[in-house]
């Protein structure tokens, strides 16, 4: 009940700004997906949801305000229970399940809500200051980001809309055509100093390139990465690393450096219609043994540091092609060089008028999988799911 009030509360607040010539847009997205453990003896997981996702924003002045809630009310075997065990940078937060109040693990019914974003964002002349629940976010690789430490898609991941919100204050200050510095701090689980983090980024334009460097603290770890990304011949080359030193401020001892790069290349061809790249992605913390699989996974730089690759070498070529300019489909694979596995995704939209589109969309892990923890180790994207999705969204 408390997080149905909540729900009325916001919904009403949305009501009252909007009233005030607020801007108010949101997003109608029904979706059905069914989602295969690729182990043996499991079975299809079907969900049907109808996610709504209102947004307010208004401005006054150099004051804007903005305001995102998400009502996602799902059926399925089970449906969805809002509990999916992954740490974000807030403060606090209800129960994101309004229905039912308790889960047994079998429910075929359920309602979920998010305050998704909730900020005041100050435009002067000297900084963008933003304060409140907002995306944060950065760098410029394709498969997988080595500095987007805050909330990362995890690669595979069909819907990539809207990146989740969280609890920071950031500016960013303007120093130059194309260069700014970029600084914040992130607020963990009650504000403690061991949940939050903070970063300090600065972007620049340097001999036709594009430069960043970054240094960030979070869940005592520090990062320093960076990349460079510029123009070459008909495309654009790219790199993005960083080093992580996991535990650093932690009494544990349980300190372990670790890095991480990924780099490519992409052009267009065809009018830009038909578009590839391809990028490699290495690991220092993964192995070359599959049989280690287990000891990476129980390993500092999986459990503290952002890492959930468990090898060292990968491949990811991807490509995009806009068949007609209401109907693209796009095509990417991440492979791991050491066991031969492969995690591929497909997906596909198609216009129907200027507000209202269909998606559809295939991530399947390819590999071997083990039966026996005594023999064969498999590979590792034999045991990611295969996720197949529906969904049709309505833009007002």
């Amino acid at each position: 009940m408390k997080q149905a009030f909540a729900g009325l509360l916001l919904l009403t607040l949305i009501a009252g700004i909007t009233a005030r010539a607020a801007e108010l847009s949101g997003i109608l997205k029904p979706k059905f997906s069914i989602t295969d453990q690729s182990l043996p003896d499991s079975s299809l997981t079907c969900i049907f949801q109808v996610p709504l996702r209102l947004m307010v924003h208004q401005r006054t002045g150099i004051v804007n305000f903005n305001v995102a809630w998400v009502l996602s009310p799902s059926a399925g075997n089970p449906a969805l229970s809002g509990e999916n065990g992954v740490h974000i940078f807030r403060i606090c937060d209800s129960d994101n399940r309004i229905f039912p109040s308790s889960w047994n693990g079998d429910e075929s019914f359920s309602i979920l809500q998010d305050i998704d974003r909730l900020n005041i964002r100050l435009r002067t002349t000297f900084t963008t200051l933003t304060i409140g629940r907002q995306a944060v976010h950065w760098g410029v690789a394709k498969s997988v980001s080595p500095t987007d430490f805050i909330a990362p898609f995890q690669y595979g991941t069909l819907d990539t809309e809207y990146r989740m919100g969280v609890d920071a204050v950031r500016s960013v200050i303007p120093i130059g055509m194309m260069s700014e510095l970029d600084a914040g701090y992130l607020f963990g689980k009650d504000a403690q100093f061991f949940n939050s983090g903070c970063w300090l980024r600065g972007r620049f334009y340097l001999f036709l390139t594009d430069a960043t460097l970054l240094a960030a603290c979070f869940r005592e770890n520090i990062m320093v990465g960076g990349s460079l990304n510029r123009s070459i011949g008909e495309g654009t080359g790219w790199v993005e690393c960083a080093f992580v030193s996991t535990g650093f401020f932690s009494n544990n001892c349980n300190e372990e450096t670790c890095w991480s790069l990924s780099t490519g290349y992409d052009r267009s061809w065809m009018n830009a219609a038909l578009y590839g790249f391809l990028e490699y992605h290495f690991s220092s913390p993964g192995t070359d043994d599959p049989e280690y699989y287990p000891d990476i996974l129980a390993g500092s730089a999986c459990r503290n540091g952002g890492i959930y690759l468990l090898g060292k070498h990968y491949l990811s070529p991807g490509t995009s092609w806009a068949v007609t300019p209401l109907l693209n489909f796009t095509g990417q694979a991440l492979v791991n060089l050491t066991d031969g596995s492969a995690c591929l995704s497909i997906t596909s939209e198609y216009s129907i008028s200027q507000n209202t589109v269909i998606n559809a969309g295939i991530s399947r892990g390819l590999g071997s999988i083990s039966n026996d923890p005594a023999g064969d180790a498999g590979s590792e994207f034999g045991t990611w799911p295969g996720y197949y999705f529906l969904s049709a969204g309505y833009y007002f």
